[in-house]
């Protein structure tokens, strides 16, 4: 029983002896004690105690800036991505809306009739793009427009018409299913168009889902483009 008290007392005077210490130690070197440093000052980059006890600035972790902001659409060339909501594709790789000149209501033929499109110039070989996405109603040559395609929108009541191009893409097939910006081909100069002067001829017309693949009322698609 003795030994058992003995040894409590032990216990306890180490205790008051170690408290002593630390008291002797905070009161003579309590300012030079490194801190660790508050949620405040992490979060707003304020000081943090360095290897040497001194305070270093660091800075706050930046949120990553978005290139554009939440939910806005961009206007897209073909190199880029989509077209503005609603709007068309621009259906020749590299050319913006303002290369493009409305030539819709211009004569044609000695003024025998009228455009009902407009021409897109390009080097021979650019690639053609579908502007809207549908489904290849017809791949036909003919002696005006040469090699030309058909495309059919997905709710039947829009042709998309390109013409007078060098060559379809390999594996180009009617029935075939084809999105927005995908290639169809390349510019050219086949049927009557100028050698001297490749373009894609590009018309939009309404129809309805019974009508066949060339029937349909022409309607001006520049005004239909992205930017």
């Amino acid at each position: 029983m003795k030994s058992r008290w003995r040894d409590v007392r032990l216990v306890a005077q180490a205790v008051v002896i170690t408290s002593a210490v630390w008291l002797v130690l905070f009161y003579l070197f309590g300012d030079r004690l490194p801190t660790a440093p508050s949620p405040a000052e992490l979060a707003g980059g304020g000081p943090v105690a360095g290897p040497g006890g001194e305070g270093t600035q660091i800075d706050p972790v930046a949120e990553p800036r978005l290139t554009q902001p939440r939910g806005k659409r961009v206007a897209m060339t073909p190199q880029n991505g989509l077209p503005d909501q609603g709007k068309l594709f621009i259906p020749v790789a590299g050319v913006r809306k303002s290369d493009v000149v409305d030539s819709y209501n211009d004569d044609r033929g000695g003024g025998t009739r009228t455009h009902e499109a407009i021409d897109i110039l390009a080097d021979t070989g650019t690639p053609v793009l579908a502007a809207a996405p549908g489904t290849v109603e017809k791949l036909f040559w003919s002696d005006l427009g040469g090699n030309t395609i058909y495309i059919r929108s997905p709710d039947k009541r829009k042709i998309y018409y390109y013409a007078h191009l060098d060559a379809y893409r390999n594996g180009l097939k009617e029935g075939q299913s084809v999105r927005a910006g995908e290639p169809l081909g390349s510019v050219g100069s086949s049927g009557n168009a100028d050698p001297a002067a490749p373009h894609l001829h590009f018309s939009v017309l309404n129809t309805t889902p019974e009508a066949n693949w060339s029937e349909g009322t022409p309607i001006n698609p520049y005004p239909l483009l992205s930017r």
